[in-house]
This record gives structure tokens, C-alpha cells and sequence, in this order.
């Protein structure tokens, strides 16, 4: 297992909690953050763990900022994007995968939000999409998950504006499952919602959240389609505007190691 630089793992009665603390650069993943995740992840599923919690150090101002703008660079192929391979890591796992969070989520942070199985959070959370304040296209896969999740108008708001979407807001589209008062969030995340889980059979689970994930993943698409969004997304990502972008969000942010 890698060493634990940016992560925390404790896992009890059957519980893995992975916390996040890279506070200092706003829980934003770096690959060795990420790598870090996929092992916990691993070593939870092989200890025979029921429930996976991810979370962040109480009361953070921001539980998860996406990815590091520092690794961010342009013309890089988004398909080697460690944190798309954590999304894969987290979908696939054959037990449930429960969000607890706090505080400010942003763009590849609301992304791992979306790929959990349940989400609970607090009153003080927030979500924003804020790729396109970058002007980064996203996969397809993840507009197709996200319209599932949410409809149509929600998911255009969030991309469209970047703006930033109330607990309660999040709660009513349906990105999280449940919102509690900040003082309540870790009971209520693993001592009612992990335990009500454990109390079910592992085996149905799992076949559960197989067939859900495929049936979330249907949709169609010509292999013309695919060409033709696979060349926008690359015209985007090698383009001027989003090379001036992240350089003057790099500046604003401090973001340069």
C-alpha cells in the first residue's frame, strides 16, 4: 500500500472510513492522493469490509476540490486522468460506497460525489461544477450517470453557470440522499445509514449494485458519435482558451507547487 501521505484508513466492526487531509490544498487529489484512495479501497474489499465511508477532517471549509490544477495539463489525453480510474474503482466495488460531507465540493469532487453509492451531508455543504469556468469537457459516461441522477435542467444549471447549489438544493435533485446537521453527520452516517447496510445480505448488495450501475450506464451512441465528441472534447483540451484559463486559475489560486 502506498504510504499515506494525503489519506487516513481505519476500518472497525466492518466499516472503512478513508479520511481525506490534504487540507492545505483543499482535499484537491494529486495522483499520489488518488493512488492512496484506489489502495484503501482495495485493501477495505480484501479485509472483508461491508461498507466504505469516504470523508474529510471535521469541519473543513472545503471537503473536496477536484483535481489538482497543478497535474492539470493541457493536451494530456483525459482518459489517463487517475481520478476517472478512482471513479471506475468506486462504481465497480462490490460493496456500497457512502460520501459523508462537509463543507464546499467542487468540480472532479462533485464528480467522486456522484460515483458514490449514497451521499450524506451537511447542512453546510455546497456543490459546484466548475469545469467549464476552465472550459474541461467532461466524458460522456459522466453527463450520461449525472442525468440519471439528477434530469436534464439541474445538470445544465450546474454546468452552464458554475454556480454554487445549497445542501437543500443538492438534496431535492437528488445528489444527496440525506442532509443532517453537522453536529449529527458521523452518527448518523455510520451509525444508522452503514448500520442499516450491515444488516442486509453482502451477497444481494453487491448483485444490486451491479445491475444498477449497468442499467445507469445504457445509452446509446453511434461509434460516429463517439468520434465525434472524442474530437471536440481533444479540440477543447489542446485549445488556447483553455491553456488561458488554467493559467490565470493557477495564478488566482496559488495553485504551483
Amino acid at each position: 500500500m502506498a504510504s499515506a501521505n494525503y489519506t487516513r484508513f481505519k476500518q472497525e466492526n466492518s466499516i472503512a472510513v478513508i479520511t481525506f487531509d490534504r487540507d492545505d490544498k483543499l482535499n484537491a487529489f494529486n495522483t499520489a492522493m488518488t493512488a492512496e484512495v484506489n489502495d484503501h479501497i482495495d485493501a477495505a474489499v480484501a479485509s472483508g469490509a461491508r461498507v466504505i465511508v469516504l470523508r474529510a477532517n471535521p469541519g473543513v471549509r472545503v471537503w473536496c476540490a477536484g483535481r489538482d490544477l497543478a497535474e492539470l495539463r493541457p493536451g494530456a489525453d483525459p482518459a489517463d486522468d487517475p481520478m476517472l480510474k478512482l471513479f471506475e474503482k468506486i462504481t465497480e466495488a462490490p460493496i456500497p460506497v457512502i460520501n459523508m460531507v462537509e463543507g464546499a465540493v467542487y468540480g472532479g469532487g462533485l464528480m467522486l460525489v456522484m460515483v458514490a453509492d449514497i451521499v450524506v451531508a451537511a447542512t453546510t455543504a455546497t456543490v459546484a461544477m466548475t469545469a467549464n469556468r476552465l472550459g474541461i469537457p467532461l466524458p460522456t459516461e459522466t453527463y450520461a450517470y449525472w442525468l440519471r441522477v439528477m434530469g436534464i435542467h439541474k445538470v445544465k444549471e450546474l454546468l452552464f453557470t458554475a454556480g454554487n447549489v445549497s445542501a437543500q438544493d443538492a438534496y431535492i435533485a437528488g445528489i444527496f440522499n440525506h442532509v443532517v446537521e453537522p453536529d449529527d453527520l458521523e452518527t448518523y452516517t455510520l451509525q444508522v445509514i452503514a448500520r442499516r447496510i450491515l444488516d442486509c445480505s453482502a451477497e444481494g448488495i453487491a448483485n444490486a449494485k451491479h445491475q444498477l450501475n449497468l442499467l445507469a450506464r445504457r445509452y446509446l451512441l453511434t461509434d460516429a458519435d463517439r468520434i465525434a465528441i472524442e474530437a471536440h472534447r481533444r479540440a477543447l483540451l489542446d485549445g488556447a482558451d483553455f491553456r488561458t484559463r488554467l493559467a490565470q486559475l493557477l495564478v488566482q489560486v496559488g495553485g504551483k507547487d
